[in-house]
């Protein structure tokens, strides 16, 4: 895993040095963008990390193992969906705050759970953006259809946090 950075890093090299040679138009579209970003990403992040670190004091360690530890199994797999479910923050807040949550005694499988929960059903994605877009016809197709996934992404993550070590 560690091997994979540097080689999407040289990846992302090379082909902005084939595009300054060969496009110098769209290079530099790119990097006008790539500063917009960086700019919005830079102000966020760091901030996020700090409210994070404030915030893990007050979570309840007891409360978080007891519902969403290794040792809840699948019902803490289904108490981790319907987390995921509900959560309303973007990625620079999310994925702090699940730092916090594994510091105070979560899971993998569990987190893995709510994690895929936030990524498939968010609930203010789902009914803010894509119901009143797609329709309730595609918004209950792909929610049906992506329900089984959820559960099983927990699941699997149980022996592979075996298989890597991790487990307690």
């Amino acid at each position: 895993m560690i091997y994979i950075v540097p080689l999407i890093w040289l990846g992302t090299i090379c082909l902005a040095i084939h595009t300054w040679r060969n496009h110098p138009e769209k290079f530099a579209t790119a990097m006008r963008s790539f500063a917009r970003t960086a700019r919005i990403f830079l102000g966020v992040v760091p901030m996020a990390l700090i409210a994070a670190g404030f915030l893990s004091p007050l979570v309840p360690g007891d409360l978080v193992g007891r519902l969403l530890g290794e040792t809840a199994g699948l019902t803490g797999v289904m108490i981790a969906i319907l987390i995921g479910f509900c959560i309303p923050v973007p990625p620079p807040v999310f994925f702090p705050l699940m730092a916090v949550l594994l510091g105070a005694g979560a899971g993998y499988s569990q987190l893995t759970a709510l994690i895929a929960s936030w990524n498939v059903f968010a609930a203010h994605r789902t009914l803010g953006i894509e119901l009143p877009i797609m329709g309730r016809y595609f918004v209950a197709l792909r929610i049906l259809a992506s329900l089984a996934i959820l559960p099983l992404s927990g699941l699997i993550a149980i022996p592979v946090v075996e298989w890597l070590g991790f487990a307690p």
